[in-house]
């Protein structure tokens, strides 16, 4: 029967494709991890990998030891996971992209632990691609996202509506609050998200369909950066009406509307589906929906 260091093996090497980034990632050489492979496949007489350069393929034999192994694994760190806490608090670990953090995750954490004082939260603001890593690997239990989950192991359920808008200083020509043609945003300069951000996704590719070149001036993680640039006019931003409505209230800041040109998207909420879903997750998404009003939302 295979051990839980011999699953753990198989899985990274399924995931990395290559067996020195599996040992890599585990802290043990390379013929200590095709050696645990070798003896797997002559425990169950099958063959997991084809052997293709550059990377390993899975065989459906593969496929299916995948699919146990982290059933398996997952279930054995819920375990560990469980009675190490059984004499305290409930743990969760959360997830959450920077506009959800810099706007949402405070007040629903809040909400959550008046309601559940006995969770243990633990929360991680980072990007939608680490945030995936973390789900996937079983360092986070929950998120909030707004970015696309790619892994078919993770469940993301759209939960809230968002819009993006541009803004502008004081005293940037647009700064009237009089709508704009979306021709009037041709060559203009602008203090962007950073590369792989949900935000930036949305604004390039709407600007790419339409045909209207800009050029891209500033790039960063942080809206106080990106607000601070606009206000003292070196660009237009794109930012989520969230993360800008106290500084459109303080007059820092202009929204400026153009005609025709929709920023929608969602906020989803993820988990592992290959993992248990516990009390403490439904308390989080229970309190989540509480929040927020209902909404028409799109199919998950």
């Amino acid at each position: 029967m295979a051990t839980l260091k011999q699953l753990r093996t198989f899985i990274a090497v399924a995931e990395y494709r290559k067996m020195s980034e599996a040992a890599k990632q585990l802290y043990i050489s390379q013929p200590t991890v095709s050696q645990i492979i070798s003896d797997l496949e002559k425990e169950y007489h099958a063959k997991f990998f084809e052997r293709v350069s550059p990377e390993l393929k899975i065989t459906p034999a593969g496929l299916l030891l995948l699919d146990l192994a982290r059933e398996i694994v997952a279930g054995h760190e819920h375990l560990e996971q469980s009675m190490k806490n059984i004499r305290s608090l409930r743990p969760l670990r959360v997830g959450a992209t920077l506009t959800i953090g810099n706007t949402l995750m405070g007040a629903l954490i809040e909400t959550l632990l008046e309601r559940y004082p006995d969770i243990d939260a633990t929360v991680f603001v980072e990007g939608t691609k680490l945030i995936e890593h973390r789900l996937i690997h079983n360092e986070l239990d929950i998120a909030l996202v707004e970015g696309i989950i790619v892994r078919q192991e993770i469940l993301a359920e759209p939960v809230l509506e968002d819009n993006l808008c541009i803004i502008c200083g004081r005293k940037h020509p647009f700064a009237d609050g009089a709508p704009i043609t979306i021709d009037k945003l041709r060559h203009q300069n602008f203090i962007m998200r950073e590369r792989g951000s949900s935000t930036r996704a949305i604004f390039e590719n709407l600007m790419l369909t339409h045909h209207i070149p800009f050029v891209t001036k500033w790039e960063c993680v942080s809206r106080c950066a990106i607000v601070d640039a606009v206000r003292h006019n070196l660009g237009l931003g794109v930012l989520s009406e969230r993360c800008v409505q106290e500084y459109v209230e303080k007059g820092d800041i202009v929204v400026c509307p153009v005609e025709g040109f929709s920023m929608k998207r969602y906020f989803y909420l993820c988990y592992n589906q290959c993992r248990a879903f516990t009390s403490q997750m439904q308390d989080f998404t229970d309190a989540l929906r509480r929040m927020t009003p209902p909404q028409v939302l799109p199919d998950a």
